[in-house]
Formats: structure tokens, C-alpha cells, sequence
């Protein structure tokens, strides 16, 4: 078929346990990042105004950061992880266009979880209020991209018939150091 890829040997066939965990740890904070983020909102006005903050806004709003810096530390390591020991290629049932789409969409998600925690943290030792309207509207595009990223892992499970799915569930990555 000229349109999908051919099926390379020499990369690994798996993820490593590490970059599967680090994956699904960066999925629950980001989930609990969405969830507590409207206190963050709420805990960085205050603090520009000069409000007084119950306690909930004020542990949730620190929560937020803390998650934040997690995110940006397992997306550091799941890039070295990545680069170390490399990662499954795409199966030779995916057209070029998803390949490409899968690529393009996986460049955006690791660019926004490296500089949203960054943009959050600077805007909020900065008390700078446009980069944390900025920091809130990446979280919009994060979320839309993220969408594209579970559309795009299912297709390959049910349309493309790939083990690209099966092969991110936890307990299926291969050791750290096994190629």
C-alpha cells in the first residue's frame, strides 16, 4: 500500500515501564490540574489584589503549583527516557497522514507541558497577570490537543488495528534497560 509506512526492525518494541508510568502519572495530574484549577485562578487574583483567601483556594492554589512542577519534572524524564532507550516505531498499518498527525500532535503536547508549568510558575512569582492569561489559554489548547491524542490512540486500536493502545497500558513496557 503507498500510502502507509513500511515497518522498521531496529527500533525497540515496546515503551519502557518508566516512560508508560511517567505517561499515565502525567495523565492523573493533568486531570487533577483542570480539576483544582479554577482555585489557582482564584488564589493568583487575590494575591494581585490584596484579598483575603480562605483555605481551601490557598492549599489548592499551592497544590496547583507543586502539580505544575511534577508535570514539568515526569515530562523531563519521560524525554530522557525516550532519547535513552528509544521508542517503538509506528506500525506499518498506519497511513503516512496519521504518522505524521501523530508526530505533529505529540510535538505540541511535550512543548506545552514543558513551557505551561514554566509560564505558570514565572507569572505567578511575577505577579505578571498576561502570562497567566497565557498560561490559561495554552491549558485550553492543551486540552484540544489532548483530545487529538486519545482520537488518534484509538484509531490505531480499533481503525488501524496497531498495538499502538495496547502497548501504552501499564504492566506491558519492556525494562529500562532492554532495547
Amino acid at each position: 500500500m503507498a500510502d502507509t509506512i513500511s515497518i522498521k526492525t531496529h527500533g525497540p518494541d515496546r515503551w519502557t515501564r518508566l516512560n508508560i508510568t511517567l505517561h499515565w502519572l502525567i495523565v492523573v495530574l493533568i486531570a487533577v490540574q483542570y480539576f483544582i484549577g479554577g482555585w489557582m485562578i482564584d488564589f493568583f487574583d487575590g494575591g494581585l489584589e490584596g484579598k483575603a483567601l480562605d483555605g481551601s483556594t490557598v492549599v489548592l492554589g499551592y497544590l496547583h503549583i507543586v502539580i505544575g512542577l511534577s508535570v514539568l519534572v515526569a515530562v523531563l524524564l519521560r524525554l530522557w527516557d525516550r532519547f535513552t532507550h528509544g521508542r517503538p516505531e509506528h506500525s506499518g498499518g498506519e497511513p503516512n497522514w496519521a504518522v505524521t498527525l501523530a508526530k505533529v500532535s505529540h510535538i505540541a503536547l511535550y512543548f506545552l507541558l514543558l513551557t505551561m508549568p514554566i509560564a505558570g510558575l514565572t507569572a505567578w512569582l511575577l505577579g505578571n497577570e498576561w502570562l497567566g492569561d497565557q498560561h490559561i489559554l495554552a491549558s485550553d489548547i492543551l486540552l484540544g490537543i489532548i483530545a487529538l491524542h486519545v482520537a488518534g490512540a484509538l484509531a490505531n486500536h480499533f481503525w488501524f488495528k496497531t498495538d499502538a493502545l495496547r502497548n501504552m497500558m501499564p504492566g506491558r513496557g519492556r525494562t529500562s534497560g532492554t532495547r
